[in-house]
């Protein structure tokens, strides 16, 4: 059974059959009903290759039937499938244009992002073709804009490539990169050159193009553009190229660190904030280490203090620094005229905005202490202290220093409160010196600066006078000392702020009574030392500034000195511009130069022409009138010989001029880099006499051709007029020639005429003989004008019917024509449906005929079937005869047995009575097992008879199945047979 099953088992789904064919021809056509039915039946898919590796689903992308793909895809396609060359049906749709197709698959979810085998995605066809609608599709759903092919080619350079400007828009607006290259190295700002598109050479130039590129042999995008030729896209190149050129200053380093940027965010943080930050580089560690190992932390009893040494001594001494190090750097005259080296400055500049953040940072960290901690009932000690301390404070500004005892915190309130208003007036007194010293400092500081900032004006200035290198290098010397002047500036006011928060945190009493007797010794000692070094720093600044002015004075005086007699260097930027002002000139210069040339050969070869044209002109006027007209004409052919000469000649002191120009240029380039200023200026002059010079004489050659081309009008108006007022010579002699050649043919003809003349007057004679004979027959044989006239009239009237029934007869016959015509047609059509009938009918017969044998061969195996059932029927009936016997016999058995066993008791039972009831009872047996065996053959038989009718009956009879029956009827007879 189970090699029947294998046998009726159907073909596999994934072979080519007759529906695959159907479908392809329902999507060519765009069928999309009959498309939906095919999709329907079993085995039909809509991603099977045929042999050519084509499917049904592809094909409807290509060819653009967006219903085809919508059943395709409501029957459950793979919208991924690939053909053999790796192209999925998104690929094939933006290939060919097909935007709704796109749209229809990216909703289907088919992904954007896949490539072929070529490394293209859908964008890069939609680019290509310039489908912009398709483009906008892909975008919205994500697709990659700057994947590159195996190429290199971003779908940018391939829009480019095909020069459609709107997709190169939009995917600039979309983030394509602007400076992606190709395998070649090539940009898109260089194929859009070469191709001579400007509206895509802006849109990229707009969006930051990089014109500097380079491609793998070299050339950038003004090379590529001299190549199209396109006049406009080369000067919106140079213009850019300019422009990028103004924009290029020599900018300055950053004077800026990450230290900087950590303490104006450390700045910002809370004020009760306890844990220091983190440190910030070697140096800072050890600056911010140093004031930690010097504050106290709080001890047992009264001698504990929260103060420190104040934060500005050590933010003044690194002021100090940074003024030794400028004042060292601006030591001497020719500290300046040589490039010091930027990063030892940098790094100097690094160390003291550490130093500062650092201190300031502790600072702040001391003060929220100071907050934290402060007792509101301690004013009158810290009134005693503030005495004490501006009492110190007084001492070295009057020049008098005095060693204060500190007294006891034992003593009476007695002497305490003697000194308080005294001490209060003089700490205000003091105060204010302070301040006036510090406005003192700082108005000098202003001066100085103002006075700096005039110097750097006139620095400028003379630089772009003098065009030198040197006075750029100086002048960013005295504008980075001008800052580093600002930041110490700065720095020391802020060290002086923090010197009067200081002292107002004391007024108001911001230290604890517990500190007042230990505070008072130690603080009036180090008040004393800071006063001291402070008014030494304010005397080091003025002294520093008075310095920096004199030495800013010696520059001065060596920069007019070296403007006066030293060699002067112009700057590369002036140079550079000035070179392309004078090569953007001379190509101007030759350009128009050129056309001229052009327009003067075109003038030669026209005075040619006329020399030619008067020259094989004949007039066939008086010789008088010639005469006149040809001296006119040669003196008109001399006049513009001249004028051709004076512009030879003037075209020759231009390239003179030019050459000279070209000789100086590298004269320049050859003797050196550097120009003096009398022969720069020089230069300039003879250049721009000689420029004045080019120009009028392009003004003079310009107004020279307008008057050539005015004679050359005047002169072909006057050849106008003589054509069409003489004949040439050509022309002249082709007449004469064909008058000769037409007189001698009519000569000719004269003599073949007069021949005919005497042939005709001889056969003349002889029809006037025949015409007498014929009027003589005539007199005789005439009719009379009125029997004439009523036959001719009824002859008319019979022309006319006969004409009348001509034209009914054509019209019915091109009418019958016409039903021929018709009639034809429908034959052939008729014929047509015949052969295709036919041919229909010899199919249906076939099918017929087929049908037929295997009906025939389906009642042979009924016959068959029936005869086997009769001989089972038979064989049954046998059986069951049979088995009547046996029962008999065996119930005969039972009798003689029961009969046996009632004689049993007898004696004269024998041995051979048991040995028959033995054999009896084997038998039985026997044949009971042989019952089961038929009943069992029998079952399967009628079941395998009913199944093969039920195949048979459907028409499923395969030649293996007819085999098996036939095998199967042979066993069964046999086994008849046998039995």
């Amino acid at each position: 059974m189970k090699s029947l099953k294998a046998k009726f088992r159907k073909s596999d789904t994934n072979e080519w059959n007759k529906n695959d064919d159907r479908l392809l021809q329902a999507v060519e056509n765009g069928d999309a009903e009959k498309v939906a039915s095919l999709l329907g039946k079993k085995g039909a898919s809509a991603t099977k290759q045929d042999s050519e590796g084509k499917t049904a689903f592809h094909l409807a992308a290509t060819k653009g039937h967006v219903e085809c793909l919508r059943v395709m895809v409501t029957h459950g396609v793979d919208v991924t499938a690939q053909d053999t060359a790796g192209h999925s049906a998104l690929h094939l749709a933006a290939k060919n244009n097909h935007h709704e197709c796109v749209r229809k698959l990216l909703q289907s979810k088919c992904p954007a992002e896949s490539i072929d085998s070529s490394g293209k995605t859908a964008l890069h066809y939609a680019a290509a073709q310039g489908c912009l609608q398709a483009v906008q599709a892909l975008c919205e759903h994500k697709s990659p804009i700057n994947l590159k092919d195996l190429d290199g080619n971003i779908p940018l350079l391939l829009a480019v490539q095909s020069g459609h400007s709107e997709v190169c828009h939009f995917l600039l607006d979309h983030g394509a990169d602007v400076n992606s290259r190709d395998k070649n190295g090539r940009t898109a700002l260089m194929v859009a050159c070469e191709i001579g598109s400007s509206n895509i050479v802006e849109a990229l130039i707009k969006k930051g193009a990089d014109l500097t590129l380079v491609d793998s042999l070299g050339h950038n995008a003004l090379h590529y553009s001299k190549l199209s030729e396109n006049a406009g896209i080369q000067s919106l190149l140079l213009s850019k190229i300019s422009q990028d050129v103004d924009l290029k200053t020599p900018t300055k380093p950053k004077q800026h660190d990450q230290v900087s940027k950590i303490s104006s965010e450390r700045s910002g943080t809370p004020k009760k904030r306890k844990a220091p930050p983190p440190p910030i580089s070697p140096t800072q560690l050890s600056d911010v280490s140093s004031p930690r190992s010097i504050t106290s932390t709080p001890l047992s009893g009264k001698e504990s203090v929260f103060f420190a040494e104040p934060p500005f001594k050590a933010e003044i001494s690194s002021i100090r620094e940074n003024k030794d190090r400028l004042s060292d750097s601006t030591a001497g005259a020719d500290s300046l005229l040589d490039v010091s080296s930027e990063a030892d400055q940098q790094d100097i500049l690094v160390l003291l905005q550490a130093k500062v953040a650092s201190l300031t940072l502790h600072n702040k960290e001391l003060q929220d202490k100071l907050q934290a901690k402060t007792p509101r009932e301690a004013e009158a000690d810290l009134s005693f202290d503030s005495y004490h301390s501006t009492h110190t404070d007084l001492a070295p500004s009057l020049g008098k220093p005095s060693e204060t005892s500190p007294p006891d915190s034992k003593s009476s309130p007695s002497v305490l409160t003697h000194p308080l208003s005294k001490s209060t007036i003089d700490s205000d007194v003091r105060i204010q010196q302070l301040q006036e010293i510090l406005q003192d400092v700082q108005n000098r500081l202003e001066s100085s600066e103002a006075e700096k900032k005039q110097l750097q004006a006139e620095l400028q200035s003379r630089r772009t006078e003098s065009v030198c290198l040197n006075n750029a290098e100086i002048s960013e010397n005295g504008s980075d000392l001008s800052q580093k002047l600002k930041e110490t500036q700065s720095k020391y006011e802020e060290a002086m702020k923090e010197v009067l928060s200081v002292q107002k945190q004391m007024k108001l009493g911001l230290v604890s009574t517990e500190s007042v007797d230990s505070y008072s010794h130690r603080e009036l000692r180090i008040a004393d030392e800071e006063l001291g070094m402070l008014k030494q720093e304010l005397q080091n600044a003025l002294e520093e500034s008075e310095r920096n002015k004199d030495k800013v004075r010696e520059l001065e005086e060596k920069l007019v000195e070296r403007e006066t007699g030293v060699v002067i260097k112009p700057p590369v930027e002036e140079y550079e511009e000035m070179k392309s002002s004078y090569c953007s000139v001379i190509e101007n210069m030759n350009k128009e130069k050129a056309f001229l040339f052009g327009k003067y050969q075109e003038a030669q070869e026209e005075v040619m022409r006329l020399k030619d044209t008067l020259k094989s002109q004949m007039t066939q006027e008086a010789g008088d009138e010639a005469g006149d007209m040809k001296e006119a004409m040669n003196r008109m052919i001399d006049e513009l010989n001249k004028q051709v000469s004076e512009l030879s000649q003037l075209y020759k002191e231009a390239q003179a001029e030019l050459e000279d120009y070209r000789k100086r240029k590298s004269l320049e380039d050859v003797t050196a880099e550097y120009i003096h200023k009398a022969e720069h200026e020089k230069l300039m002059q003879v250049t721009n006499v000689s420029r004045a010079k080019a120009e009028e004489a392009l003004s003079e050659m310009k107004s020279q051709y307008s008057k050539v081309l005015n004679e050359l009008t005047q002169l072909k108006q006057l050849v106008d007029a003589q054509k069409e007022n003489s004949v040439s010579i050509t022309e002249h002699l082709q007449v004469i020639t064909t008058l000769r050649t037409t007189a001698k043919e009519l000569e000719e003809k004269v003599g073949s005429l007069k021949e005919n003349l005497a042939s005709k007057e001889v056969e003349v004679a002889k029809l006037e003989k025949q015409l007498v004979e014929e009027k003589a027959a005539m007199s005789e044989a005439m009719v009379p004008r009125s029997a004439y006239e009523k036959l001719q009239s009824s002859l008319e009237s019979e022309v006319s019917v006969l004409a009348s029934k001509l034209k009914d007869s054509v019209k019915e016959k091109e009418k019958a024509h016409s039903e021929v015509a018709q009639i034809r047609s429908e034959v052939s059509q008729m014929k047509r449906e015949k052969e295709t009938i036919q041919t229909l009918l010899k199919s249906k017969e076939q099918e017929v005929n087929e049908l037929l044998q295997k009906f025939q061969h389906a009642q042979e195996e009924l016959a068959e079937m029936k005869r086997y059932s009769e001989s089972s029927s038979k064989l049954e009936e046998d059986k069951d005869k049979k088995i009547n016997e046996m029962s008999k016999e065996v119930t005969k058995l039972k009798e003689a047995l029961n009969s046996l066993s009632q004689l049993s008791y007898s004696a004269s039972s024998s041995k051979r009575q048991s040995q028959q009831l033995e054999v009896l009872q084997q038998q039985v047996k026997q044949l009971q097992n042989q019952l089961a065996e038929c009943k069992k053959q029998h079952q399967e038989v009628v079941s395998v008879y009913r199944m093969h009718l039920l195949y048979a009956v459907q028409g499923q009879m395969d030649e293996d199945v007819q085999k098996v029956l036939k095998q199967i009827l042979t066993m069964c007879k046999n086994q008849s047979q046998k039995k």
